[in-house]
């Protein structure tokens, strides 16, 4: 009977709208799931919640340097953006399969307007600590796990095989490419009307999210066919289940975890390089940021239109590119140069945060969706442990020696992850029904 029920959720999700039907040219093709009316919301949606999130970070590491000069310091905002999803991830999985999508995604930017809020305040009135940071974005930082499972899940409820992919990757350009656009204009505020100027346009930013999701309607309240096995302590039991009993999704959470512990913590030392190596200021590494994002992008849309077939191959390649980006960035003698690797960082993480969710919502069944996210998140969630050995190991023996180290370590750990699980690696679209 659950089955029946989950089956007659995903039909009502899809029914209302016109299907999806493959565009042409090259154009069409790379943008055909902006031909679905739900998903035009989502994106629309993720345009402005993306580009407060990469705002966020740049300004409250800035902050952070500026009253603290550690390296420490500064990675614990990352550490503190994500760890709520270690916290969370499972837990948020399972809220997202049992609760409405859309209605998760509303309450998380209701959640963000309050704390974007009382930042500003505390920045108005002169009180703003450096933890206040550290508070504000583990706010986010959870509201961001929810967000993560329930968004993902969604898009497995509206595309299948290749369209998939293509929403996935439009997703990815967005959320990524706006790190060309966030940076830079959180730095060029900071340095126009300092952090308190700042904070305003993150509010601001918030309200229009928060404006966007309310108006995703047409997608009706998730079923109750999961309640009775909603507890907190039973989701985490069946995602842990799902994760066994599943090598794929497995293989996927691992390849989640190397990268977020390895390779993606080197963002949180960008701006100590940038300040005290590559001798420049906020806009400067505001602009680093943006050489990131502009790689992803166009990572992102060169998937969007190859759609790719060999999706565990574009998974791991993604992230190695990515680490060998960082560890040349560490050490790039010159700021043309370092913008250089920072921009093919971005070309890798690209592939790698296309594929992370196509990858687990095409291995397990609609009803479970929203679990094999929650998954993802806990393996993102790793990404405190990565960060906090960044921070103490940069505080050592320098942030150069810490990234690159980190770095090449993890390219390891993933040519061994690639031979170990072979069904990641051979991982296909599912076909699509005539």
């Amino acid at each position: 009977m659950r089955h029946i029920e989950c089956a007659s959720r995903h039909q009502l999700l899809t029914t209302p709208e016109p299907p999806h039907t493959p565009a042409t040219g090259t154009f069409g093709r790379t943008f055909s799931a902006l031909s679905n009316p739900t998903f035009r919301k989502i994106w629309a949606f993720g345009g402005f919640y993306y580009v407060y999130r990469s705002t966020e970070l740049a300004v409250l590491s800035w902050f952070v340097l500026t009253l603290t000069d550690s390296e420490f310091q500064v990675a614990l905002v990352g550490v503190s953006r994500i760890t709520p999803m270690f916290i969370f991830g499972l837990t948020a999985g399972g809220l997202s399969d049992r609760f409405s999508r859309p209605r998760l995604m509303a309450i998380g930017q209701a959640s963000n307007l309050i704390a974007a809020a009382a930042m500003v305040i505390l920045l108005s009135t002169g009180h703003a600590q450096y933890w206040h940071a550290y508070i504000a974005i583990f706010v986010t930082g959870t509201t961001w796990a929810i967000d993560y499972a329930s968004r993902r899940a969604l898009l497995g409820d509206i595309f299948t095989g290749r369209a998939l992919t293509n929403a996935t990757s439009l997703d990815a350009g967005l959320v990524t490419g706006t790190n060309m656009v966030g940076p830079l204009l959180g730095t060029a505020v900071m340095r126009l009307f300092g952090f308190n100027g700042a904070y305003v346009a993150i509010l601001l930013l918030t309200i229009g999210a928060l404006s966007f999701v309310l108006s995703i309607r047409n997608l009706p309240r998730a079923s109750s066919a999961t309640v009775g096995r909603g507890s907190p302590l039973a989701q985490i039991r069946d995602s842990l289940y799902l994760l066994k009993t599943n090598r794929v999704l497995l293989g996927a959470v691992l390849v989640t975890i190397i990268f977020n512990m390895m390779g993606w913590p080197f963002v949180q030392m960008v701006p100590v390089i940038a300040r005290n190596i590559l001798g420049t200021g906020e806009l400067g590494f505001g602009l680093l940021l943006s050489g990131l994002g502009a790689g992803a992008l166009t990572g992102a849309i060169f998937l969007a239109w190859s759609q790719p077939a060999s999706r565990g191959n574009v998974y791991i390649g993604g992230s190695v590119i990515l680490m060998a980006s960082a560890a040349a960035f560490a050490w790039a003698p010159w700021y043309p140069l370092a913008f250089v690797c920072m921009f093919f960082a971005g070309t890798g993480l690209a592939g790698f945060a296309t594929m992370q969710p196509v990858i687990p919502l095409e291995a397990v069944a609609p009803d479970q969706r929203g679990k094999a996210m929650g998954a993802i998140v806990l393996g993102i969630g790793f990404q405190a442990i990565g960060m906090s050995v960044m921070g103490i190991v940069a505080e050592i023996f320098g942030p150069r020696l810490a990234v690159s180290l980190m770095a090449i370590a993890g390219i390891f750990m993933l040519i061994a992850l690639r031979s170990i699980f072979p069904a990641l690696r051979d991982a296909r679209p599912r076909r699509e029904k005539p």
